[in-house]
């Protein structure tokens, strides 16, 4: 799990690379296109000026200034962000089933005894999973807010504080879920005492009048005799 997450927090990063590299690429274009209708207009000014010198009737062409070529991969940024976002959930789901798998550990260790159970190993398992899901948590969190264009370290923080919504939400839900399968549990296990208990108070009647009967008919033979 924890390597596969790790892959995730890979692709997350690689996003926020090309995500930057588009953004630059794009700024050095920007800049470019300018510089040129600057150099545009440096040029038509002066031989308009030269020409109005020398020959102020006739009409000469004012030449273009070509555009620099820029070598530059055209990257589509909606598409790179969809992708990051993909790549988070991915995440964020198998660490939700981490800490579900935990708490299922949990519960198992309080209800199930296991006498072969090496507690050292299940305690450094929990932990060092844990551990490695925080730090790659960490890792996504510098690549996107300190690594990358402040959109992305905004769209982080949107997600995060939603993903902490969510959680507490759903935490809520378990709660709740939890209590009524105790109280399912609780009903059940009443219901079957309750059975047990008529059950027995029958038997115990049935055995009482095959006893008194068994009597009655004792003392009815011996009344003949």
């Amino acid at each position: 799990m924890c390597l596969l997450a790790a892959g995730l927090v890979k692709n997350i990063q690689s996003g926020c690379e090309l995500y930057k590299q588009a953004k630059e690429s794009f700024v050095q274009v920007k800049k470019t296109a300018e510089d040129v209708a600057g150099i545009y207009k440096e040029v038509t000014g002066f031989w308009s000026n030269f020409s109005n010198f020398f020959k102020p009737k006739e009409k000469h062409e004012q030449p273009t200034a070509k555009p620099k070529k820029q070598t530059y991969v055209s990257v589509d940024e909606t598409q790179v962000k969809i992708d990051i976002v993909q790549n988070l959930t991915e995440f964020f789901k198998l660490q939700e089933q981490l800490a579900a798998h935990i708490r299922e550990e949990e519960e198992k260790s309080k209800t199930v005894y296991d006498p072969n159970q090496n507690h050292m190993e299940a305690a450094l398992k929990r932990v060092m999973a844990q551990q490695q899901m925080a730090d790659l948590e960490v890792q996504i969190r510098e690549c996107m807010v300190y690594q990358s264009p402040p959109e992305m370290g905004a769209l982080y923080s949107s997600v995060h504080s939603m993903r902490e919504i969510i959680q507490e939400e759903q935490e809520q839900a378990r709660l709740v879920e939890e209590a009524k399968n105790r109280y399912k549990l609780w009903l059940r296990r009443e219901n079957q005492r309750n059975f047990q208990a008529k059950s027995a108070y029958l038997v115990g009647t049935l055995i009482v009048i095959v006893y008194l009967w068994g009597w009655f008919l004792l003392v009815r033979k011996l009344g003949r005799t």
